[in-house]
């Protein structure tokens, strides 16, 4: 136990306290811990010249990690605060690293760890995104409730970035199905209030809710970081719903990253009185219309499930391209 905490300390050393970007951590992580199958424990035990020359690093990268090394005994005691307090770190070697989002991100943008806290069994589910506006209407906010709330009766996993707005609405509405739901924080997983947590607590525990960020835990919330979680939202997803996004902004990128990641992006089709020039844009770039407000629900969504469940038994299986990691998923196969 004590081995597997010194390592997960090693992790979190390269991953927030190197300064080095995602790509040359996760460059370290393949060559030398895929291909060595040595640890990081080993690593920060290396001299650097092992570093110049197993990993093919520049000096000024090699002084990075000098400099880091002297922090770890920090990162062990933060590991320890961790696991009292039940979270949990996914690496992306781990066999529960999610094959899906490793599919859909580039090496430069995959999280080396994700924090979490409750069952990831919640991710092996068909999950389908709803994104939109903090500013969101109550129009959108209605119908992100009545999606979500039908998805998660139908057992699907509802996944969402944790704002106010349709984010919450969508949050709302699984939950009030008591179906399964992922919160993905744009910020570490220790900046929740104490409000925030204990109203998701009860939920994690009967295992209705994942919790899941990929910062530092003690990260704030700024503007870069809510754009870098809108790639893990739409990447874990089969599907991504839009309910309302202006012509810029989160939603508006979130959205045409989705596309960019081959993900059907549905969007809200407004009627004339209450045209939304954002959903529309969206629509002329690749989206689908869906109808609102609808007598027919299920007859809306249906289609969507069945592609969500074709989707979700062929892309576990799907190797991504050179430059991403998704080909370590099956390094254990």
């Amino acid at each position: 136990m004590e081995q597997n905490l010194q390592e997960q300390a090693c992790w979190l050393l390269l991953t927030y306290e190197s300064g080095l970007s995602t790509r040359i951590i996760n460059d370290i992580v393949v060559t030398w811990c895929h291909q060595r199958g040595q640890t990081l424990v080993e690593f920060f035990a290396a001299e650097p010249q092992v570093w110049s020359d197993t990993c093919h690093l520049s000096t000024a990268l090699i002084e990075k990690l000098e400099k880091a090394r002297s922090k770890l005994a920090g990162q062990a005691f933060l590991v320890e605060q961790l696991s009292h307090d039940h979270i949990q770190l996914l690496m992306v070697l781990d066999d529960n690293y999610p094959r899906l989002l490793k599919s859909s991100l580039k090496r430069e943008q995959t999280p080396p760890v994700l924090f979490y806290a409750g069952d990831l069994q919640i991710l092996k589910r068909q999950t389908l995104a709803i994104i939109g506006s903090r500013n969101a209407g109550e129009e959108s906010l209605a119908f992100t409730r009545a999606i979500a709330q039908y998805l998660a009766e139908q057992g699907a996993n509802v996944i969402s970035g944790n704002a106010r707005g349709v984010d919450r609405a969508a949050y709302e509405g699984a939950t009030s199905a008591e179906g399964c739901t992922t919160v993905v924080l744009p910020h570490g997983i220790r900046k929740l209030s104490g409000v925030q947590w204990r109203a998701l607590l009860s939920k994690i525990q009967t295992g209705n809710v994942l919790l899941l960020s990929q910062f530092h835990p003690d990260a704030q919330w700024v503007v870069s970081r809510a754009m870098e979680r809108n790639k893990v939202v739409t990447g874990l997803a089969q599907i991504v719903i839009v309910a309302e996004s202006g012509v810029q902004g989160g939603t508006w990128a979130g959205a045409k990253g989705a596309l960019q990641q081959k993900r059907p992006l549905y969007v809200r089709q407004a009627d004339a009185a209450a045209a939304l020039p954002g959903n529309q844009a969206l629509i002329e770039l690749g989206g689908q219309s869906l109808p609102w407000p609808t007598e027919n629900l299920a007859e809306v969504l249906s289609p969507l499930l069945q592609e969500g469940s074709t989707l979700h038994q062929k892309q576990d299986n799907i190797p991504g391209r050179a430059d991403q990691l998704s080909f370590l998923a099956f390094s254990n196969e």
